[in-house]
């Protein structure tokens, strides 16, 4: 953060684009998640006449992003070295393996329906009790009457030999045989060759049917849903992603049950398969082949049932979620995919939506997964005509967007140094609470004593999109503060039993906002908070609550590169710190009421996470500690009395401090195992110890 009257420390200009063409009604497009309702923390649109009607949209990822990745994959064999077992347990974590041999499989033929099937085979083949010759070709058509009807010709297309009612409607080849001539082939301008049996069944329509082991299917497969070159990559590690695929394949084609009469179909609506050969030329390739057969009969269990293993193309950075819980994927950097960017014309828009002239685009909810708050769940069109809101998946497929994924054009938000992160709170004598936010997305927490820890619990009611907040002014309510999904505040309170420890929590209310990094709480007295965040324009911004009503958000200034720490410094003020954008630790006075009561004043203290603070409340501030990170990943620990010293660990979040009333210290951090570790440091500030906590924080 640079000093107070520098242009670095400004809130950065918006842009304003003209295109050409003048326009009676220019087109909003609104750069964050925004709500009408919102307050002035969301005030960054750009009233903008779009560029010769276009629109450009920059997003992550290629396709639906659940379950493995297939760039993903390619990227942890490649490049992390790691193999097929390891990547299937992270994309699919909440799955075992499993094993179901080469059982048969049905495969609806899509591109066939409604079509009366004419098959060809060099050797010869039977359909129902009947022979037909090597060379010959048999059709199957239905009759009026619901029987089926077998047609045999000299070749494809040529002339009739037989006509013979058939009950059974199979076209089976005498012996299994690897040469494309000897398997069934269609007849017609695209001669696609398949392994196995074909049949034919009636459902308000021909359907054709594909009947051949499970192995055999993959063979067609693999190669069409991942590039069968992958397995020669990286001196032959590309081949495990080539067998995750295969894993997947398999299990997600087992787990289908599409129809009575298929399990599953050849189409990208259940998975892509080819057959084995076109126009007499193999479509299967030995690299695939290898990643199906050394992987014989594997899958992936939930539970006791073969999994339904999703995979798209590319998750662009994190998984969507949904049955398998998401995942950050840093092997997905390997996709082309990863990072993109488009363009769409306004009438596009207009047309697919029919709002009319097009007036304002806003994203109004994202799942809170990733870079720019991760896929949008809705979006809202407005036009001359009318407004609507849709899911991010129709906008995508509506637009033929690559993902669900996306932005729109804006200031850039700035990163956060420090996206997980940790709240604490004394409520008594000898009880804290400490509060995460787990893999789930649920924020829990433990209570904890100089003796030990309880259990992790859950607080009821929905997720969070990033770290918690905590803080209670008089030791016996308890409020809690998350970002939502939708990039809002939301708080939920619980007043302590007698013992210290939360009894039960308010459902979550909505204070609303759009924000961009975790909160900071903090309270000067009984009845009073304080609560700050950074905004959509990299500024911080800062909400009081004065006993009666929550007071409209104040905009605090200076761009910030971290969640901000919030210290009661008095009955009257506030401390808000903050790491700028030059990795210095910058603070601020700020009223009981809300806005600055100082200018910014650099600590000159750098820091590689957001710092905390121990005296979140008045009446439980003692030593005015701060926590900062070092540059090498250690956490300092400084007082007021500028005593500090060094806690070591190796930090992978931001951290959260108690202080008790004896100069103790407690400060938490989530190590590089993911669980939680309590630093305890003495009351003269000279030593400490490291114990863990235990967890699994996201």
């Amino acid at each position: 953060m640079a000093a107070s009257g520098r242009k670095a420390f400004l809130m950065p200009a918006l842009t304003t684009l003209r295109s050409d063409k003048a326009r009676k009604l220019l087109a909003t497009v609104a750069f964050a998640l925004l709500l009408t309702t919102s307050p002035s923390i969301h005030e960054n649109d750009a009233t903008a006449q779009a560029a010769d009607a276009t629109i450009t949209i920059s997003g992550h990822g290629y396709g639906h992003g659940r379950g493995l990745s297939q760039w993903g994959s390619y990227g942890y064999a490649t490049e992390h070295g790691w193999s097929h077992a390891q990547i299937l347990a992270h994309y699919y974590s909440n799955t075992s393996s499993g094993y179901i041999g080469d059982p048969w499989i049905s495969v609806r033929l899509s591109a066939l329906d409604n079509i009366a099937p004419e098959f060809v085979s060099s050797t010869a083949y039977t359909v129902g009790p009947h022979q037909v010759a090597g060379g010959q070709s048999a059709q199957l058509t239905r009759n009026t009457n619901g029987t089926w009807q077998l047609t045999t010709r000299s070749g494809c297309g040529g002339p009739v030999t037989a006509s013979l009612p058939v009950t059974d409607p199979v076209m089976r080849p005498y012996q299994y045989s690897e040469v494309i001539g000897d398997m069934l082939t269609t007849c017609g301008p695209e001669r696609r060759t398949y392994r196995g049996h074909i049949g034919v069944v009636w459902d308000g329509g021909i359907r054709v049917i594909n009947y051949l082991t499970i192995q055999h299917y993959l063979r067609g497969v693999v190669p069409r849903e991942s590039p069968a070159s992958w397995g020669t990559a990286a001196g032959g590690r590309g081949m495990q992603a080539l067998m995750a695929q295969a894993v997947a394949a398999r299990s997600y084609a087992w787990a289908e049950n599409r129809t009575w009469y298929a399990k599953t179909c050849d189409t990208t609506s259940c998975q892509v398969y080819g057959g084995a050969a076109l126009d007499g030329r193999s479509i299967e390739d030995p690299l695939t082949d290898n990643a199906v057969n050394a992987t014989y009969g594997q899958v992936r269990l939930l539970g006791a049932s073969v999994a339904h293993t999703e995979f798209s193309s590319s998750s662009g950075g994190y998984t969507a979620g949904g049955t398998f819980p998401a995942v950050r994927d840093d092997g997905d950097t390997a996709s082309p995919y990863h990072n993109w960017t488009t363009t769409v014309t306004e009438s596009s828009v207009e047309s697919a939506f029919g709002v009319g002239q097009l007036q304002e685009l806003v994203v109004t909810s994202r799942n809170g997964l990733g870079a720019d708050g991760g896929r949008v769940l809705t979006v809202r069109i407005s036009g001359t005509s009318r407004s609507v809101v849709v899911s991010g998946e129709t906008f995508r497929t509506s637009l033929g967007l690559r993902s669900d994924w996306f932005s729109f054009p804006g200031p850039p938000v700035l990163p956060d140094i420090s996206p997980v992160g940790v709240a604490a709170v004394r409520t008594a004598e000898d009880t804290a609470i400490v509060f995460v936010r787990a893999t789930d997305g649920s924020i829990v927490y433990k209570v904890g004593r100089a003796s030990g820890f309880g259990t992790w619990t859950t607080v009821p009611g929905g997720t969070a999109a990033g770290a918690p907040a905590a803080v209670s002014w008089d030791g016996k309510r308890v409020d809690l503060f998350v970002v939502g999904r939708d990039g809002a505040l939301w708080q939920s309170v619980t007043i302590t039993a007698a013992t210290g420890e939360p009894t039960t929590w308010t459902p979550w209310r909505r204070l609303g906002g759009f924000l961009t990094t975790a909160p900071a709480a903090a309270s000067t007295g009984n009845g009073v908070l304080s609560v700050t965040a950074r905004g959509t324009d990299n500024a911080l911004w800062q909400m009081t609550w004065d006993g009666t009503v929550w007071r409209d958000w104040t905009r605090l200034d200076g761009l910030s590169i971290s969640a901000p720490a919030l210290e009661a410094s008095s009955s009257a003020f506030y401390r808000i710190r903050v790491v700028g954008t030059d990795g210095v630790v910058w603070s601020r006075l700020l009223h009981w009421t809300g806005g600055p009561a100082g200018a910014w004043t650099s600590t000159g203290q750098i820091s590689t996470g957001a710092p905390s603070v121990g005296g979140t409340a008045l009446w439980a501030r003692s030593v005015g500690s701060v926590t900062v990170n070092t540059a090498t990943g250690s956490l300092l620990h400084i007082r007021a009395s500028l005593t500090q010293l060094s806690l070591g660990g190796q930090a992978t979040s931001a951290t959260a401090t108690v202080e008790w009333p004896d100069g103790t210290v407690w400060t938490f951090v989530r190590g590089t195992d993911s669980a939680l570790w309590r630093n305890t440091t003495n009351p003269t500030g000279t030593g400490s110890s490291w114990t863990s906590v235990g967890g699994q924080l996201a």
